[in-house]
């Protein structure tokens, strides 16, 4: 835990400046040139504080901080093992950005401080303590110990490997996240390869979960005001998922799997989106075309950080749906200068991420076979792959032979499917198919009357933007851990939609207090899963509190295997499933006789052997 709370410290601290230089030449790149980012969050201002506007500033350099740590770990991948020297060039690179940015990083820190009492600072450590505690031990997940360890070595020790996905083909998925691990692993300084980065990015959820807006004023029953003035907020039904999700995960984040990162930095997108639109609009001393260029700023760059989960994990990818919203506005605007500036960050956080693919798989997008380049001699057989991606769907469905395939419909899987789903999930399943007939009937009716308004509007096509995903998660890889954003967000947004759009005015007196019927169903549900999640949590927690994890983090498991050669290497069979580990290594899931060296040692890579 000591190791964790040490590690994050590390991570904040080199990120964040970083982060917040990139987060300064983005606002720059896609603001007109008459309007600075200082003035969105107005200190004269009673709707935007400078407190706020430093509150999403942070959140969202230390998003972009992670972002850039991961390109560059990717980057320097491509010419060596992420150790030691990579380390110390990220330090180096974040102490530039700090010395160029000292003044203003300096304001926002102080502007934080100045606005949290010494009470709620010593209660905020609480929540960090949590996180770091159920980051030190737990479940280690199953696909971690077959290969996430073992890619994560491989980055450590060589950086990157031509055809490594020939040895084991779970190596071709390639995410990003793997590159993250090993930059702030410090096996060069421990002796053990530490994992915190999924904790890291759920104590940041945890910061944006606990920021509900709909509870921090004093009339939350007796009102006053209506509940359009901001008394209820959609974002904040969306928090409520992300409280679920953060306690579903609690006694598996310690594993770095790339469902965790993803679903996570979904979640903080779309309530940080919300938010900052609302914080836009309630600013009194902007006129209407200065909210839209500063909403289409914020929404830039969200949507570079969701880029960012894109090399997480590749399956949310139809979720970038979400940039034609600033996109289209600034092709509206002619405003080139703002539409280069995000092209070109998307293709710094993206592009090393393709270069690994193609070097590790032959394919850009491994394991789908549609976007081929050339043929190169460590190029996964076509064949191969593609039976790859069908294992993939095959298990999503709960069907353990690939081969079986072609015995499935488009539907005939489903009652077995959903048979094998625990109650909770099958509950968010059918939350999930209401949810969606909704949401197609409001969209409808928005088209029928041809409503202009334009925030309904929007809502709703992030709505459809989700609903995509969904139905694209369901036909392509149905396995409920990672569809659980979609299980959980749908119905949350569509809910909040709902109660915050239409029965804004709803309300019923006792006594003489005008009650708003929408905040007792947002009480009522806040509260059913803060105990639902709580009683978990205590569980998870009495669980493990006698494990030995309270200075180091538990490591990864060291799995009993046989072994055989490969031109002399030795390579590592597990005996058990597959589990692996960390530490034989390099290992394959089975004896590869049909995979050689491409050279005289393992740096150079493998290939099928050549006839």
């Amino acid at each position: 835990m000591i190791y964790v709370l040490i590690n994050w410290s590390f991570i904040a601290i080199t990120s964040y400046p970083i982060g917040f230089f990139i987060f300064k030449l983005l606002m720059r790149g896609v603001l007109p040139a008459e309007l600075k980012p200082q003035a969105v969050l107005s200190e004269t201002d009673t709707a935007l504080r400078s407190d706020k506007k430093a509150y999403y500033e942070n959140i969202l350099s230390m998003l972009l901080g992670l972002a850039a740590a991961t390109a560059y770990a990717q980057i320097w991948s491509l010419f060596s093992g992420v150790g030691l020297g990579a380390v110390i060039g990220f330090i180096l690179l974040a102490l530039g950005t700090l010395y160029i940015n000292r003044q203003e990083i300096s304001e926002n820190i102080t502007s934080i401080f100045r606005s949290v009492s010494n009470i709620k600072r010593l209660i905020g450590t609480i929540p960090v303590l949590l996180f770091a505690y159920g980051t030190s031990r737990g479940y280690m997940h199953f696909d971690t110990n077959l290969y996430h360890a073992q890619a994560i070595r491989w980055i450590e020790e060589y950086g990157v490997v031509y055809g490594l996905a020939n040895l084991q083909s779970r190596f071709g998925y390639n995410s990003a996240e793997f590159a993250l691990n090993a930059l702030f692993s410090f096996k060069w300084l421990l002796g053990q390869s530490l994992h915190t980065t999924a904790g890291f990015i759920a104590l940041l959820s945890g910061l944006i979960m606990v920021d509900i807006k709909s509870i921090k004023g004093k009339k939350l029953i007796k009102d006053r005001k209506p509940i359009k003035d901001g008394l209820l907020y959609i974002s904040d039904f969306i928090r409520m998922g992300l409280l679920f999700y953060l306690g579903l995960i609690f006694s598996e984040m310690i594993s770095p799997a790339s469902d965790y990162y993803a679903q996570l930095l979904i979640f903080d997108i779309i309530i940080l989106w919300l938010d900052i639109v609302c914080e836009v609009e309630k600013n009194t001393a902007f006129d209407m075309q200065k909210k839209k260029e500063y909403k289409a700023a914020y929404q830039g760059v969200l949507c570079l950080i969701l880029v960012f989960g894109i090399t997480i994990k590749l399956s949310i990818g139809l979720l970038a749906l979400l940039a034609l919203i600033p996109g289209l506005y600034w092709i509206g605007q002619k405003n080139i200068k703002a539409i280069l500036t995000c092209l070109g960050a998307g293709l710094a956080i993206s592009l090393p991420y393709f270069i690994r693919n193609y070097i590790i798989s032959g394919w850009i997008l491994y394991p789908s076979t549609i976007f081929r380049l050339g043929s190169p001699d460590w190029q996964i057989p076509i064949g191969e792959a593609q039976y790859d991606a069908k294992e993939i769907g095959m298990w999503g469905r709960g069907i353990t032979d690939p081969d079986l395939w072609r015995e499935v419909t488009a539907f005939n899987w489903i009652k077995n499917w959903f048979a094998a789903q625990g109650s909770m999930d099958k509950l968010l399943l059918v939350a999930t198919a209401i949810s969606a007939v909704i949401i197609i009937f409001l969209i409808l009716d928005r088209l029928i009357k041809n409503k202009k308004d334009t925030d309904r509007t929007e809502n709703l096509y992030i709505l459809a933007i989700l609903l995509i995903g969904t139905v694209f998660w369901f036909v392509s890889a149905p396995l409920v851990r990672y569809g659980y954003v979609y299980l959980l967000m749908l119905p949350a947004f569509t809910v909040g939609f709902i109660l915050t759009e239409y029965m804004e005015k709803a309300a019923i007196s006792i006594r003489g207090a005008k009650i708003h019927i929408a905040n007792i169903i947002f009480i009522i549900l806040l509260l059913g899963t803060v105990i639902f999640r709580g009683k978990s949590l205590v569980a998870d927690i009495i669980r493990t509190a006698d494990y030995d994890y309270y200075i180091k983090q538990q490591d990864y498991i060291d799995g009993n295997a046989f072994n055989y050669e490969i031109e002399g290497v030795k390579i590592y069979v597990a005996d058990d499933s597959g589990q692996i580990g960390y530490y034989k290594f390099p290992s394959s899931p089975g004896v590869r006789e049909d995979t050689e060296l491409r050279g005289e040692d393992l740096s150079k890579g493998f290939r099928k052997k050549q006839e």
